[in-house]
């Protein structure tokens, strides 16, 4: 019998989209002392080109690539991850093992487990708003 999903989490461009921003914007205030210099244009069309070799030098396009496809289903007692790109079946973590969540930018939430390892769910819209209805969901079991 297939566990009640109480919600779906999918890989979202939206996320990868801000990523990809994100990382644009902190390379373009780091060039920004260099404007006088290069002009606006210049650097602004430097920053977006070492946007572009970041993402591909440093595979992050290549990630999401590998967790475009990849969903969390979230249950009354676990977390649920399935990514149809890899070898493996689906991989279960018992909301018990969760130690606490923590959203990162706009594109993830991390995961640290009793055991000391961190997992993250990357690529979700609205990290804040999955890290509450995990945390709700933990509280539900208690």
């Amino acid at each position: 019998m297939t566990p009640e999903a109480l919600h779906v989490f999918h890989s979202s461009r939206r996320a990868f989209g801000l990523r990809c921003i994100g990382l644009f914007v902190v390379t373009n205030v780091l060039l920004f002392p260099g404007w006088p210099f290069f002009g606006g244009l210049a650097a602004f069309l430097s920053a977006l080109c070492l946007s572009v070799v970041y993402m591909f030098v440093l595979d992050d396009f290549t990630d999401w690539m590998h967790h475009r496809d990849a969903t969390w289903t979230l249950t009354h007692n676990a977390l649920i991850y399935e990514n149809p790109t890899e070898d493996m079946g689906a991989h279960t973590l018992p909301l018990t093992d969760i130690k606490s969540l923590k959203p990162r930018f706009w594109w993830s939430v991390v995961l640290r487990l009793n055991d000391g390892q961190a997992v993250t769910m990357s690529y979700i819209d609205d990290p804040s708003r999955a890290r509450d209805l995990i945390q709700h969901a933990k509280e539900r079991m208690a």
